[in-house]
C-alpha cells in the first residue's frame, strides 16, 4: 500500500521543525544525498523502501553525481583545515621561538657568547635549520655559546625558515579558498535540484 501524497511544502516545513528541535549539525555530501532522496520520494507519494533515482532520470543522475562530489569536497576540504591550523601553529611558535632568539642575543657581543635557549635549540634541530655559514645543524645534546655574529647568522636563517613557511601557508589558504568554493557551489547547485523536485512534486499532486 502506497502511502498518502503530501504537499511537497508540508514536507519541507516538517524537516525544518525536526532539524530545529533537534539542533542538528549541518549535514555532509552523503547525509544531504540520503535525505534529499527520503524527501523527494516521500513528496511524490513513493514508498520509503523505493529508490527514486533508480529510474534514473536525468536531473536525478546529475543530483546523485554532485552529492558524491560534494562529498569529496567536504572530506578535501577537512584535509586542507587541518594543514592550514598546522601551519598556524607553527608560524605562531616560530614567531615565539624567534623571540626568544633575539632575547638571548641582546646579551652577547662580538667577544661575548651567550648560551642559546633549549626551546630554541630545540626548535632549530626539530625543523632542521643551519645556525651557521657552513650549514651546520644543531645537535640537541650539545651546549651551543653564540657571539652577536653568530646570532644574526642564526637569526637570519630562522627568519628564512619563518618566510617560507608564510609563503606556503598563503598557498594552502589559496587552494582552501578555491575547494570552499567549489563546494558551496556544488552544495548551492544541488540546492537548486531538490527546489526543482518540490515544484514538480507539487505540480504533479496538484493536478491529481
Amino acid at each position: 500500500m502506497t502511502s498518502k501524497p503530501v504537499s511537497a511544502s508540508q514536507v519541507n516545513q516538517q524537516d525544518q521543525m525536526a532539524q530545529a528541535a533537534n539542533n542538528k549539525r549541518p549535514l555532509t555530501g552523503k547525509q544531504m544525498m540520503k535525505k534529499s532522496v527520503q524527501l523527494i520520494n516521500q513528496a511524490a507519494g513513493a514508498s520509503k523502501n523505493v529508490n527514486f533515482l533508480s529510474k534514473a532520470s536525468l536531473d536525478a543522475l546529475m543530483l546523485a553525481i554532485m552529492s558524491e562530489r560534494a562529498e569529496i569536497l567536504e572530506e578535501t576540504l577537512r584535509e586542507q583545515v587541518q594543514e592550514v591550523r598546522k601551519k598556524n601553529d607553527k608560524l605562531k611558535e616560530s614567531n615565539q621561538i624567534l623571540a626568544k632568539a633575539r632575547a638571548a642575543k641582546s646579551g652577547s657581543k662580538e667577544s661575548v657568547k651567550t648560551q642559546m635557549p633549549d626551546e630554541v635549540k630545540k626548535f632549530f634541530h626539530d625543523n632542521d635549520i643551519a645556525w651557521e655559514k657552513k650549514g651546520a645543524k644543531i645537535d640537541p645534546n650539545k651546549t651551543y655559546n653564540l657571539n652577536s655574529a653568530q646570532w644574526d647568522l642564526a637569526i637570519e636563517n630562522m627568519k628564512g625558515f619563518t618566510e617560507s613557511l608564510t609563503s606556503t601557508s598563503q598557498l594552502d589558504m589559496t587552494k582552501l579558498q578555491s575547494t570552499s568554493g567549489k563546494f558551496n557551489q556544488t552544495f548551492e547547485m544541488m540546492s537548486q535540484f531538490v527546489a526543482k523536485y518540490y515544484r514538480t512534486a507539487d505540480n504533479l499532486i496538484r493536478n491529481i
